[in-house]
């Protein structure tokens, strides 16, 4: 599995245009909706809470490419927020939201702050082997 992952992560590297821990983020966010919710591109949308400007609003582009939901069909959106980073998202009848947890967040920016980019790629690496419930709170 950690293969795929890594994978995953070089082929959403390729999409977006670079490796960074938001990407993962975002990554990881929608590998856990696609769980509970089944991947369908077409019956599901998705509300990303983020501040909308680069690094935090990478995780959109995370999403869009595990999940399928895109800008072009129009069932992705962006809700601005400086302070919760996370997203609902919407099946059928089926709702749920993820935020990431704030303690992660808060840990994640220190431990970056003015970091090489070979340590930022190294970071988003790993939080593709974290486990959902290191990340995110399911509200």
């Amino acid at each position: 599995m950690e293969k795929n992952k890594n994978r995953l992560l070089l082929s959403a590297g390729r999409f977006h245009g670079h490796i960074g821990p938001f990407l993962a983020i975002g990554l990881k966010m929608g590998m856990l909706a696609n769980e509970m919710l089944g991947r369908d591109p077409f019956s599901t949308s998705v509300e990303v809470w983020v501040e909308p400007k680069p690094p935090r609003s990478c995780t959109v582009d995370g999403i869009q490419f595990v999940t399928g939901c895109t800008m072009g069909k129009g069932n992705i959106s962006i809700s601005p927020s400086q302070e919760d980073l996370g997203a609902t998202f919407i099946s059928k009848d089926l709702t749920i939201s993820l935020r990431l947890k704030s303690d992660f967040l808060c840990k994640m920016e220190a431990d970056l702050e003015n970091a090489p980019e070979e340590t930022v790629i190294d970071y988003a690496f790993k939080i593709m082997d974290t486990p959902y419930e290191d990340l995110f709170e399911v509200l």
